[in-house]
């Protein structure tokens, strides 16, 4: 096996992986950013607590279209991350496989932003 085969591997399953890697990433960003403003509490009329609902909406937005566009565009997708193109015999079980990682990635963010909409944004860390 060759470096260009390894590089090859590594980059399926990074792309196998593409949902819940952006899925760590919209909770990086509306856990750490929820935290960060809350916590500082800078204003007294709670002006805050929108700009953590705004964040966590467009989080999410972005987080869902990234995942939803990698899913719709697997060849593209998987070109760019591994550099080529999966063997014909592999393909559709990569693809598959990716496409329900993404699902039930999508699935999971829309709760995460669901939670920003429904419960108040800084209560809990006061």
């Amino acid at each position: 096996m060759g470096s260009s085969s390894n590089h090859q591997g590594i980059g399926t399953l990074i792309f196998i992986l593409v949902g819940p890697i952006v899925w760590t990433l919209h909770l990086i960003l509306i856990y750490g950013s929820q935290s960060s403003i809350c916590a500082f509490n800078l204003s007294a009329d709670r002006s805050e607590e929108n700009a953590v609902v705004a964040i966590v909406l467009v989080a999410t937005i972005v987080c869902v279209a990234v995942v939803g566009f990698s899913a719709v565009r697997v060849r593209f997708v998987h070109a760019l991350i591994a550099r080529g193109d999966p063997p014909a015999d592999q393909m559709g079980f990569i693809v598959t496989i990716m496409r329900i990682l993404a699902g039930l990635s999508i699935l999971a963010m829309f709760y995460a932003g669901l939670g920003a909409v429904i419960l108040p944004a800084c209560d809990q860390l006061r």
